[in-house]
C-alpha cells in the first residue's frame, strides 16, 4: 500500500474510520471524507448528497495528489419505522446520502482511476436479507449494491476493481445516529416498537468495528476481488439458507423472529 492515494467517505467514524488506520498503517496516503470535521491536508468537508461540493472536492484531492487508486464509500445512515408513516423529507435524505453520494463520488473519481485502482462500496447485510420496518433503508442498500455489480462489468475492461461489502450488525455508533420513527398506528400496533428495541438490545453481541474492518481489508486488497463480500459468520450461513430454501419460507421466518406478520 506504500504510495497508494486512498479516500475514504464517512471515514472519520465507524468501520471508516477503522479501515483509514489500517491502510495509514499500511503505508497509505488516506484521504477522509465527512459532513463535518477538523478540515486537515488529510481531511475535506464534504456533503456527499450535493454532487456540486462532490466534484469541487474530488477535483481539490486530484489536483494535489494527481490521482486515487482506491476509493472506500462508507459514509450513510441507518432508518427504522413503518414504510406508510415514515415523512418523506427523512427517507429522501436517506436515499441521498445512501445511495446519490454513492454514486456521486464514483462519476467523479472515476476520471483520475487508472488500470488496477479499485472501487468499494458499503452495503449492508439488509441489502441481502430484508426486515419489516426497515424497507427504505435495505431497498436503498440493495440499489447499491445493484450499482457495485453494474460497475464492475462496466469497469472491468478499464482494469478497475469493482466491489461491494455487506456487513451484518457492526458495533459503532451506526445504531445511535440511525433515525427512528416510532410513530404507529391501530393497525400496526406495538410490532414496530417491539422489533426496534429486540434488535437494538444486541449491541454487544455486534461484532467489533476494528474486527469488521480488518477483515473487510483482507478481502479488497487481493488483486481481484469477488462481487461482494458479507462481514459475519451469521449472515454468511443465513445467505447460504436463503440459496436453498423458499423465499416465502426465509421471509415467514425472518417476520416472526422480527416481530411482522406473514
Amino acid at each position: 500500500m506504500q504510495g497508494k492515494i486512498v479516500v475514504i467517505t464517512g471515514g472519520t467514524s465507524g468501520i471508516g474510520l477503522e479501515l483509514c488506520k489500517i491502510y495509514r498503517d499500511k503505508g497509505a496516503t488516506v484521504i477522509t471524507i465527512s459532513r463535518n470535521g477538523e478540515v486537515s491536508p488529510t481531511h475535506y468537508n464534504c456533503d456527499v448528497s450535493i454532487e456540486s461540493q462532490v466534484n469541487e472536492t474530488v477535483d481539490k484531492i486530484a489536483s494535489i495528489y494527481g490521482k486515487i487508486d482506491v476509493l472506500i464509500l462508507s459514509a450513510g445512515f441507518g432508518m427504522s419505522g413503518i414504510t406508510e408513516l415514515l415523512p418523506t423529507d427523512d427517507f429522501k435524505s436517506l436515499t441521498e446520502v445512501n445511495y446519490y453520494g454513492t454514486l456521486y463520488f464514483i462519476r467523479s473519481a472515476l476520471k483520475y482511476m487508472e488500470k488496477g485502482s479499485k472501487i468499494v462500496t458499503l452495503s449492508s447485510a439488509m441489502a441481502l436479507f430484508p426486515i419489516p420496518f426497515r424497507a427504505i433503508y435495505g431497498s436503498v442498500k440493495s440499489a447499491v449494491l445493484s450499482l457495485s455489480f453494474s460497475l464492475k462489468m462496466e469497469l472491468a475492461p478499464l482494469g478497475i476493481e469493482v466491489t461491494s461489502i455487506c456487513p451484518g450488525n457492526i458495533k459503532t455508533n451506526f445504531t445511535a445516529n440511525r433515525i427512528k420513527n416510532f410513530q404507529t398506528s391501530d393497525r400496526y400496533g406495538n410490532r414496530l416498537k417491539s422489533a426496534t428495541l429486540k434488535n437494538d438490545t444486541k449491541e454487544d453481541k455486534r461484532i467489533k468495528a476494528d474486527s469488521c474492518a480488518k477483515e473487510i481489508y483482507s478481502k479488497i486488497k487481493k488483486k481481484k476481488c469477488k462481487p461482494f463480500y458479507i462481514i459475519g459468520a451469521k449472515y454468511k450461513f443465513l445467505y447460504f439458507l436463503s440459496r436453498i430454501t423458499p423465499k416465502s419460507w426465509l421471509l415467514k421466518f425472518t417476520a416472526k423472529l422480527y416481530d411482522g406478520e406473514y
